[in-house]
């Protein structure tokens, strides 16, 4: 009569054990966290009247990005703009095995910037005032003249 050796019944229980885990851990999902809003950075600005143009943008595509809100805080020289954005596309869900392997071994990504377009209504029209951003940086304001082409080619002059 043959009987199995105990170090051979340990052995296939272990490898019975791993292969139920790696099995459950790579069919269980795990959800992104919603992404919390942040601060756009203001590159540029146009103007029509009381109309300002805000170009923000963040590493997402246009598509995702969203204005939270944008605030102009006008002053009799000066106006400070500030505008907070929020990604709104879901992000798949990432099975267990793809979260370790992230964690391990984190891929590099080159991030595109997605520019966002924030119409703020002023009180009072622009005049000769300076806009700046939040951290007190001036920015460039562009009056629009016809398409967006014909708007930069007048500003860069």
């Amino acid at each position: 009569m043959n009987s199995l050796s105990p170090s051979f019944l340990w052995r296939m229980c272990c490898l019975l054990v791993l292969a139920v885990a790696i099995s459950m851990a790579a069919s269980v999902r795990e959800s992104w966290p919603a992404e919390p809003p942040f601060d756009g950075a203001v590159d540029r600005a146009e103007v029509e009247g009381r109309v300002l143009i805000l170009r923000t943008g963040g590493t997402d595509s246009t598509d995702c990005l969203k204005a939270d809100k944008a605030e102009a805080i006008e002053f009799e020289t000066s106006v400070r703009v500030r505008v907070v954005l929020r990604d709104v596309c879901p992000r798949r869900e990432r099975t267990l095995l793809e979260k370790w392997r992230d964690e391990l071994w984190p891929t590099a990504s080159i991030g595109t910037a997605g520019i966002v377009d924030v119409p703020v209504i002023l009180d009072r029209p622009l005049g000769r005032r300076k806009v700046f951003n939040e951290e007190g940086h001036e920015i460039l304001v562009c009056p629009i003249v016809g398409s967006r082409l014909k708007t930069m080619q007048q500003c860069l002059k």
